[in-house]
C-alpha cells in the first residue's frame, strides 16, 4: 500500500538565514518545497546548541524540489534561501 502524506499544519514561509530558523509547529517531519530560485542549503539546527541527537546537519536541495525531513520537534530548520515548510506525516 502507498504511503499517503498526512497535512498537520498550514504551510509556512521561512525566510533565508539561521535568524529565520522555525521548528514548523514542533514537527518531527517536515515537507520542505525550494521556492529560492536556486539551489537551497536546508540545515536542521539544535537550538540549545546541545545536539543531542547527533541529527544535526544540512542537505542541497534543487529549485522546485521537495523534501522530507525528519527531526526532533525542538530542533529548528532553515536554509540559504527563502522556502516552504510544513509540518506533515506519512499514513498507509
Amino acid at each position: 500500500m502507498a504511503e499517503t502524506v498526512k497535512l498537520l499544519g498550514a504551510e509556512v514561509s521561512v525566510s533565508a538565514a539561521i535568524g529565520n530558523s522555525s521548528t514548523v509547529g514542533n514537527a518531527t517531519l517536515v515537507r520542505v518545497y525550494n521556492s529560492s530560485g536556486g539551489v537551497n542549503v536546508i540545515s536542521v539546527t539544535d537550538p540549545t546548541g546541545v545536539d543531542a541527537y547527533g541529527g544535526i546537519g544540512s542537505i542541497s536541495v534543487v529549485d522546485g524540489a521537495v523534501e522530507y525531513i525528519a527531526k526532533p520537534s525542538s530542533y529548528t530548520i532553515w536554509g540559504s534561501g527563502a522556502f516552504k515548510a510544513t509540518k506533515v506525516g506519512f499514513t498507509n
